[in-house]
């Protein structure tokens, strides 16, 4: 009522003033002013210069307004009848996995786009996933934009350093600058490791590549349960009170919102969306839903060779593989099913089950978000790409699989008879599960190797379905042409009718390195030779060149699964080469070196000069040891560092990492009446990490013992424990002495209470090269999951509840 009686006062007034009529925002009909630039008025770029200038002003300016014409610069707008854009990329899923390239874990998704439009049969990756990435959303080729390796083991060396330059930009900036909304949901690993804190800089986060919103996780893997997520450049944390959260539901659920809201706010403005979900990456973590739905479909009881041979002929009855195709042999380094014990069976068909249903639900998830797209009306202009994975499916699990990723990064197998206590909670919370290298080999059928090899197409292979109705309007066809992942931008480009731009934000653009796989749509193309001629591979030392139908390749000298600080060999002379003609031989089957060494040669010569155009130099075949190479952080060459009151979300890159060498943690905390608890500081979490706390005490009972507990990758938790502490001023110190130099030595560590101390214990050994990276440094309480099990237990945060004055930490050697 009292807003409607001022509106009838404001009227009055008018009328009193002699106005008779209102206009726009209740203006009065005599301050209504010609208008010579509409402010609904749009225009289209030529996008040779990004963003683009303020165009100078159109209308007239006077002394007095009365006189003068007002002048709206007209919003800028794609190309008539541009598509939204759903590019969905998967996670180290394997050509063979998907029901829709032969594999036997439906997915019904995939398979939808693949009918509405065309499956592409022969195209690839970079073999290892934030190189794929990088090259996905630039068009250029992965060293070319920085991303030679993954960016946890960069190195200072332009192919290496993990820094999209500014020279290369992004599809999300080139369409987000031509009127397109522009979003990021899933994995990113894309942001240096050394730039992912709150400190910055942001340049090279999705928002600061031209996406304008980000929701998601920072780096190569997360758990699906608690993740390290965030939206835009902020953590959040909506699985905490909420039993059965996963991000795989959470981020479709988040995507179809934001197609839905753009829909509602503003019909007319396309989009894209940028999709890729953490499935199937290590942790594998499905719902207890799609396990039951997978298990009792027993896809997997037969074991891993005779899981290929039912791949390889669904592929011929398919048409995935052409008739004169052949099946590679199975490998002598990896042992064949019927040699296994009843034991390893069971545990590998209960990981292979959990990987299928990961699958699967990650593909009904995504089918969700295709499907949203359709209920909105955008189905018919929408340009979908669905790749199925950024590598091929991994082997990091090591020869019998893990319960803990982590232990493969720090060099660590697990025997079969200590993964089965995790064996009733695989893909649960309890565990960040890993299968055995066997099955991504069989995920890879019907080429030979796995994830990080770019010599063999086991490593490179990605199924890819596209669909734009009437635009592909060869339905259900397949396509062979050579692709590669560069070739998308491209793609999406002529699709779009906008050109690669000359400028962005002043810099000079370098070519896009891409070809478009446009030229494919038409049912009369269906057989052109690919207008892709020549690509070269490199990941790790092992390299390939694809040159108009024959690939020379190296033959791996290491395993991707035995991930080890050995001497790896020479990186030049170390590697004898293959020669395969993939036009007539598709698998790579027939080694052709032998008969044509002049053919050979000139294929390596090739490769050393695509190298150089793309800095490929200098090659690098070291593994776990590049991890701890010396790179640009906000901790390089501080040996103390000291907070107080809480901090969280903090990435291993920007704390002070305690990793093999001596250290010192001083806490002086003030205790309230009544005492207190709760964790002081810590670094990772149930996976691997440590922890200084207080502890929750049972029914009123050890509330307030000091405790602190190292955690060695879940395998073995070794802890030092104090008094109840009485209310008032404390200093607690733990001081470790490593038994160092070198990775993974043990040591001892003294814990002390107000200058006494209280506890001495040992460690045989600690982590060598990493934590969990989806954890954080946190001060004044525990993100995520706890370093603890049973004994201490307690639920995340766990906010300390006394107060933190100073905490140091002193790094020794």
């Amino acid at each position: 009522m009292r807003r409607h009686r001022v509106l009838h006062i404001s009227r009055s007034l008018i009328a009193a003033l002699g106005f008779t009529a209102l206009t726009g925002f209740g203006c009065p009909a005599a301050f209504a002013q010609a208008v010579s630039g509409e402010p609904g008025a749009t225009t289209t770029l030529d996008g040779k210069q990004l963003p683009t200038p303020t165009p100078e002003f159109g209308g007239v300016i006077k002394e007095k307004a009365s006189e003068s014409q007002p002048w709206w610069a007209p919003r800028v707008v794609p190309p008539k009848g541009a598509p939204n854009v759903l590019l969905i990329m998967t996670d180290d899923q394997g050509f063979g996995a998907p029901s829709t390239f032969g594999g036997v874990i439906p997915t019904p998704a995939m398979d939808r786009i693949a009918n509405q439009g065309l499956r592409f049969t022969n195209f690839h990756s970079t073999s290892l996933c934030s190189p794929t990435r990088a090259a996905l959303i630039t068009g250029r080729n992965h060293h070319s934009v920085g991303a030679g390796v993954v960016g946890e083991i960069a190195t200072g060396y332009p192919g290496y350093d993990s820094i999209i330059p500014v020279e290369k930009g992004t599809i999300g900036t080139i369409l987000k600058e031509n009127g397109y909304a522009t979003s990021w949901f899933g994995k990113n690993h894309n942001t240096p490791s050394y730039q992912s804190s709150q400190a910055g800089p942001f340049n090279q986060w999705p928002t600061g590549m031209g996406f304008e919103y980000f929701y998601g996780f920072v780096g190569g893997d997360a758990s699906q349960w608690q993740p390290n997520l965030y939206r835009n450049t902020t953590a959040i944390y909506p699985f905490e009170g909420n039993p059965g959260w996963n991000l795989e539901t959470a981020m479709a659920d988040e995507a179809i919102h934001y197609m839905k809201q753009l829909k509602e706010i503003a019909p007319e403005k396309p989009w894209l969306v940028y999709y890729v979900p953490g499935a199937t990456h290590a942790p594998h973590h499905p719902t207890p839903e799609w396990v039951k739905k997978i298990s009792d479909m027993h896809l997997f009881d037969e074991g891993w060779n005779k899981l290929r041979e039912t791949i390889f002929a669904n592929q011929k009855r398919l048409g995935i593989m052409p008739e004169n195709a052949q099946l590679t042999p199975w490998p002598k380094e990896l042992p064949e099913w019927d040699a296994l014990d009843l034991e390893e069976r069971k545990l590998f068909i209960k990981q292979a089950d959990i990987y299928g249903a990961y699958l699967a639900y990650a593909d009904n998830e995504i089918g969700r978000v295709i499907q949203a797209v359709d209920d909105l009306g955008e189905l018919d202009n929408t340009l979908i790409i669905y790749i199925g994975g950024d590598n091929g499916a991994s082997a990091e699990g090591m020869l019998n699989g893990t319960p803990n990723e982590f232990t493969t990064f720090n060099g660590i197998p697990v025997p079969v008879k200590d993964q089965l206590l995790w064996y009733p909670f695989w893909g649960s919370e309890r565990t960040f599960p890993h299968f055995a290298a066997a099955w991504a080999w069989a995920m890879d059928t019907p080429f030979k190797w796995v994830k990080q090899v770019p010599s063999h197409f086991g490593g490179t292979s990605q199924g890819v379905v596209m669909s734009w109705p009437g635009h592909i309007t060869d339905v259900g066809g397949i396509r062979r042409q050579f692709s590669h992942v560069i070739d998308v931008v491209p793609t999406i480009l002529e699709a779009t009718g906008i050109p690669a731009p000359e400028t962005i934000n002043g810099i000079a653009q370098k070519p896009v390195e891409g070809v478009s796989m446009a030229y494919t749509w038409d049912k009369a193309n269906a057989d052109v030779p690919t207008r892709h001629t020549t690509q070269y591979f490199e990941m790790l030392g092992n390299r390939a060149i694809y040159d108009n139908g024959w690939v020379a390749a190296t033959t791996p000298a290491t395993r991707p699964w035995e991930l080890s600080t050995a001497t790896p060999p020479d990186v030049i002379t170390g590697y004898n080469w293959e020669l395969y003609n993939v036009n007539d031989d598709p698998t790579q089957f027939s080694d052709l070196a032998a008969k044509m060494p002049d053919k050979l040669k000139q294929m390596q010569d090739l490769f050393y000069s695509e190298a150089k155009k793309y800095d490929v130099l200098p090659l690098d075949n070291s593994t776990l040891s590049r991890w701890n190479t010396p790179r640009p952080n906000l901790t390089a060459g501080r040996t103390e560092f000291t907070y107080s009151g809480a901090l969280s979300g903090v990435p291993p890159s920007a704390a002070p990492s305690v990793l093999n060498k001596s250290y010192t943690i001083t806490a002086e905390v003030e205790i309230p009446e009544g005492g207190a608890d709760g964790m002081i500081v810590t670094e990772g979490g149930r996976f691997g990490g440590y922890g200084l706390f207080l502890s929750k005490g049972d029914f009123g009972v050890g509330r307030g013992k000091v405790v602190f507990l190292y955690n060695l990758l879940d395998l073995k938790r070794t802890m030092w424990e104090g008094p109840e502490l009485e209310p008032g001023k404390h200093q607690i110190v733990f001081e470790f002495k490593s038994d160092g130099p070198g990775l993974g030595k043990g040591g001892s560590g003294i814990l002390s209470v107000d200058g006494k101390e209280v506890a001495t214990n040992s460690l045989d050994h600690t982590t060598p090269v990493t934590f969990p990276e989806d954890e954080s440094f946190d001060v004044g309480q525990d993100t995520r999951t706890g370093v603890t099990m049973i004994e201490y237990r307690y639920d995340a945060p766990f906010k300390f509840t006394g107060k933190i004055d100073k905490l140091t930490f002193k790094l020794g050697q």
